[in-house]
This record gives structure tokens, sequence and C-alpha cells, in this order.
């Protein structure tokens, strides 16, 4: 069948962030205007207490015990998306018939909290390290971890293209649907915190050691965060099938890649106008039909001007907008699936969440988000933005599937 015509509906969601353990409390946490960003705690760090994120307020032991993980020796990051794709699954009633389920995960960060466990003791002579930690230590260990704790299909991917990398996940999930290669596929992303990586952002001097304020004139950086959010994308006729409704439809998709810079996006937006004009394209939408963009928003400098700068060149200045990074705080890969999941949340309980710590517009633009909470609002279809280093810009439109 033609790619086109496959209908790609999305029937189970599952996350975990700063901002909650599962879908109904993070929505909660939204609608309440409050942020959860607290000082980073890490042990022999000279920057612990010092920088906000979103850190998940559950301990190794106690993900362990949760999810009942004995001497499997998974990472965090691996952890934390086991425990949010196990919801989508649940979700979508899918539970026990998992064989033939496709599964396609993204990180960033992959075992790196392992690094700093080992890093100090591996060239120490007279230390005994148990190597087994450098199987955890790449981004595929998540997918294998995936798979192997659900019994899902051999055939599982990995995807790592920077902060647009869950959202690349979905994408590329939506894909092998279209294209009939599966029809039920579980996608996601998920990364973990590490002093390792908050290090490493601290090298490219773009971490605000305050609350970050993402479209404001006076912005400075980004809060990181961890979590894991999956969705369950299921082929139209294949869910009728077993009388499963959707909580929406997966209608538009586009990813481009401008390689403007290793790090940053073109200064005009240029690569995320197209990502998100190619997506309203393929929905067959016009602009000013997308009531809503869950946009990037990561608060730095460069990335918020690029997509202020597109967002007013699609939609100019009537668009409703919002980062909800001041909530779970920037989580790297799974940015791009957290977002999809609290959307259609949004889609399915009415409702816009309100953008913290806003008080004066970008000057070039004059764009301004949601900042009060909006209920009952016509989401019929809704834009998730997601853009990543080297200028992958991954856009998602979601519509109701009325």
């Amino acid at each position: 069948m033609n790619e086109e015509r496959k209908e790609v509906w999305i029937t189970g969601i599952g996350i975990i962030s700063a901002i909650g353990k599962d879908v109904y409390s993070s929505l909660a946490y939204l609608k309440s205007g409050q942020s959860p960003l607290r000082p980073l705690q890490f042990t022999n760090s000279i920057h612990s207490g010092k920088y906000i994120g979103g850190a998940v307020d559950l301990s190794e032991e106690e993900l362990n015990s949760r999810l009942k993980l004995v001497d499997r020796g998974y990472n965090r990051t691996a952890k934390l998306a086991i425990w949010a794709a196990g919801q989508a699954l649940e979700d979508a009633g899918l539970f026990p018939a998992l064989a033939k389920i496709t599964s396609v995960n993204a990180t960033t960060v992959g075992g790196m909290a392992l690094t700093e466990k080992y890093y100090n003791e591996i060239f120490k002579e007279d230390k005994i390290v148990d190597e087994n930690f450098l199987n955890q230590m790449d981004s595929g260990s998540v997918s294998r971890a995936v798979r192997h704790y659900f019994n899902l299909n051999k055939w599982h991917y990995h995807i790592s293209t920077a902060c647009s990398s869950g959202a690349n996940a979905i994408m590329f999930g939506a894909r092998l649907i279209r294209t009939g290669d599966t029809q039920v596929v579980l996608a996601g992303g998920s990364d973990s915190m590490s002093k390792f990586v908050l290090n490493g952002f601290l090298s490219l001097k773009n971490v605000d050691p305050l609350l970050c304020r993402p479209f404001d004139r006076d912005r400075f950086g980004l809060n990181l965060g961890e979590g894991a959010a999956y969705l369950v994308l299921e082929e139209k006729q294949h869910a009728i099938k077993r009388n499963k409704k959707p909580l929406a439809k997966l209608s538009g998709y586009a990813n481009t890649s401008e390689t403007y810079h290793i790090t940053g996006s073109s200064p005009d937006g240029k690569g995320a106008y197209q990502a998100m004009s190619n997506a309203i394209n393929m929905a067959a939408l016009k602009p000013d039909e997308i009531d809503f963009v869950h946009t990037h928003g990561t608060s730095t400098i460069d990335n918020d001007l690029a997509e202020s700068s597109a967002l007013k060149r699609l939609f100019g200045n009537k668009i409703r907008f919002g980062s909800s990074k001041t909530y779970t705080g920037h989580t790297l890969a799974a940015s791009g699936a957290i977002s999809s999941v609290l959307t259609l949340g949004m889609m399915k309980e009415g409702f816009i969440f309100p953008s913290l710590n806003f008080n004066n517009p970008i000057e070039e633009t004059g764009l301004i988000p949601v900042t009060e909470l909006v209920e009952n609002p016509d989401l019929r279809h809704c834009m998730v933005n997601s853009f990543g280093f080297g200028g992958n810009n991954t856009s998602l439109i979601y519509s109701s599937p009325a």
C-alpha cells in the first residue's frame, strides 16, 4: 500500500519526568503553572547545588525495585525508558501480546552516568573494575534494554540526532507503518542526568543558573532535565480490528538538516521554518489551522531567536505557542517525545499550559507565548517542534481523530 494512504493512530502514551511519573500527574503539574525545577545535587561535584534542573525523584534502587530488575545491569537512561514505555503499552492495551511490536528508541547520553562511577577506578592498576559497564555505555544500550525487557520484536532501532532524537524516533516509526513494514510501533526517547552531562553543557556556556526563560528577551540559557516518554503508533485498520480508539492521529511530520553550525541553528530559522511548513503540507493543512505549537523553546539565545523567527515567518503574530522546558527542564533526546505526550494529553483534557518566566518578547520578532492557563480551547491540530545540534529540525503534527 502507498505510504500516504496508511493512517497512523496514537493509541497509547507514557511519561516520566520532573513533573510526574505518569501522564495524569504530569498534566496536573502543567495546569498548576508551578515549576518543579530545583538545584541539581551530585556527589563529589564542584557544581552540585549551583545549577537548576529537572531530576526524577527516584533513586537507582527505587527504579530497580519498582521495575523488578535483578542483576540486569541496565543504566538509568534505560530504566527511565522502560518505565515510560510500559505505561504506553498498557495504555494501548497491548499486554501480553508484544512479540510483533517494533521499537524505535532515542537517546543522546546512553549510559554516560556509569562513566563517572568507574572513571577514576578503571586506570588504577590494583583495582578490579567490572567491565560489563562498557556494554551499557553506548546509546544503543537503551534500545536493547527496552526490547529485551518487554520481549518485543527482534527488529529494534536506535536514533541519536541530539535533541531532535525523540521526535525523529516517532517520525521513523510512522514511516515504518506507512510503508507497511509493521503495524504497531513503540517509539520514544529517554535521557538521564549525570555530572558528565552537566559539565558538557557548561563547557558550551549555555546553562542558566537561574530558572530558564524561553522566548524572553533576557533569556540566558537552558535548565537540564531527565526523563522519558513513549508513544504507541498503530496502523488505523489494525487498531480498528481490536476496537481501540485513538488519542489522535499523526497527520504530518518533516525533518530538515541545515548543517549551518556544529551546534547552532541558522539565525533566521530557515531549517525550522522548512520543517514546520513541510509538516503542514504533509498534513494537507494551512498554517492558520494549527491551533497550538509546542515549541522546542530551550531558552538559549540562538535557538529561541531562530525558532521565534521561523514562527513569525510562517504564522505571523496570531499563533498560540509555548515551551514546557520550564517544567521538565531540557530532557535532550527525550524532549520531542515528552512534548508529544504532553500535547496529546492537553488535546484530550482540553487545556493549554501557561509558559513560565516570560516578561518581555524577543525584540526581533515580538512574539508572546501563552502565559495563562487556557481551558477548553479547540485543539484540532497541534504541532510539536524538536530541534537538535547541527540544525537537525523536526516538526510533528497531531490531529484530532474526529
